[in-house]
């Protein structure tokens, strides 16, 4: 069990992770490049499995095929749709079908220095009783988030207890928090309430999740009424932050000032963002101006920007810089050295997605900074939305996702395999 007092992250690391930071010289930054490091953790068969997979992934046909008819196959259980699934994205990209069966998954990362953040990846619900059983699910991952030390938090998708029409309908106010009774806002405030409620007493993180932009105001005012609540003393709401929206620097100089005038801690997610399609086409359709932006640059001088800016007041901000950009990670990690700041500052982190990008997460680790994993979960029906992302962003053969093929092609390379 957790201890209930004191910081709520300490980051205690495997034995053997220990040695070998122990070895590390203090002044080297990690080598992304490593595959040996990357990969130690796959055995042969492993690594040959994965490397198809990824092979496979980088065909457009074979992932516009799995994002259409796959997801139909799943749906209407034709045979064999499931287990085909099973056994080649949802491997990779998912821990299990609950928590508790990501138990190994969670246990090897610890092993190698990196906690993991529960995350169950089903869509929002649109019923009330899907809502009460979305809260249901999200008690019982922050319950065993406090129970167990490799686990630093819980993710919330805010839709999941709200019903979305609501938060829509709310977005375009300044919400009065004191006049909610019987009103469905009211509702999914106590079922939010009782997950943050539960964090602080379990010393768990709770992680709630950006959406879009027509309901993301409404979400921004219930997160920071979240953090003011529970973060008087330690960061336990995180709320998060898209940078492909060109509002978004701004928002968080502004969010940190509020959070310093009303004297919590600020806990935030760094990400570039997962709705810009979605976005686009919603402006375009109503004639608004668009919240993203202009271009991708843009996006990553932001993002940098943003993190350059948790650093410059890491005793005020705890944050993730939830990336699977090696450029972005390597300027945050370059500044960190020449700014004498510790690698396992208590409030800065990093983190990735369960199955992706390797060479950054285990080598953060290995090099002695503070790094988790989403370990995403859920049955396979509900977390194939999910999966049909993960597999289209890897269908790309630059940049990132191209990336994690070529470090399989070396790795299986220097084995002789």
């Amino acid at each position: 069990m957790k201890s209930s007092s004191g910081p709520v992250r300490q980051f205690p690391l495997a034995e053997q992770a220990r040695k070998d930071f122990a070895a590390l010289s203090g002044d080297r930054l990690p080598d992304f490049s490593n595959t040996e490091l990357t990969f130690r953790h796959l055995s042969d068969q492993r690594l040959l499995g994965t490397r198809r997979l990824f092979r496979l992934m980088g065909n457009p046909y074979l992932t516009r095929l799995m994002g259409s008819a796959g997801m139909r196959a799943v749906e209407w259980s034709l045979p064999g749709a499931e287990w085909m699934v099973r056994n080649t994205v949802y491997k990779q990209f998912v821990g299990g079908t609950h928590f508790e069966d990501a138990k190994e998954s969670i246990a090897q990362l610890a092993k190698r220095g990196v906690h993991s953040i529960l995350d169950f990846g089903a869509e929002g619900k649109e019923t009330q009783a899907g809502m009460d059983a979305s809260l249901d699910e999200a008690l019982r991952a922050t319950e065993f988030g406090g129970e167990t030390e490799a686990v630093i938090g819980s993710v919330v998708k805010l839709t999941s207890l709200f019903p979305f029409e609501i938060l829509e309908k709310y977005n375009d106010t300044v919400i009065d928090f004191e006049n909610l009774a019987g009103t469905d806002l009211e509702r999914g405030m106590k079922r939010l309430d009782r997950v943050c409620r539960l964090g602080r007493d379990r010393r768990c993180e709770v992680y709630l999740d950006a959406e879009e932009s027509w309901i993301q105001s409404a979400i921004d005012q219930i997160a920071e009424v979240m953090m003011e609540r529970y973060n008087g003393d330690a960061a336990i709401v995180f709320t998060t932050c898209q940078f492909y929206r060109h509002d978004r620097l701004e928002y968080l100089k502004s969010l940190h000032q509020r959070a310093r005038r009303k004297g919590y801690v600020l806990a935030l997610k760094l990400v570039r963002g997962a709705y810009m399609n979605k976005e686009a086409k919603y402006a375009d359709k109503r004639g608004l101006p668009t919240p993203i932006q202009p271009d991708l640059a843009s996006t990553h001088r932001d993002f940098n920007a943003a993190a350059a800016y948790c650093l410059a007041h890491r005793e005020e901000i705890a944050y993730c810089v939830a990336s699977h950009n090696e450029e972005s990670i390597t300027r945050q990690l370059t500044t960190m050295q020449q700014e004498g700041v510790a690698r396992n500052h208590p409030n800065i982190r990093f983190s990735q997605l369960l199955g992706m990008s390797d060479n950054l997460t285990f080598n953060l680790a290995e090099g002695g900074y503070n790094v988790s994993k989403y370990m995403v979960y859920g049955p396979v029906k509900e977390v194939l939305p999910y999966l049909v992302r993960r597999a289209q962003e890897n269908t790309s053969v630059t940049g990132e996702a191209g990336r994690e093929l070529r470090m399989l092609d070396e790795e299986v390379s220097r084995r002789g395999l």
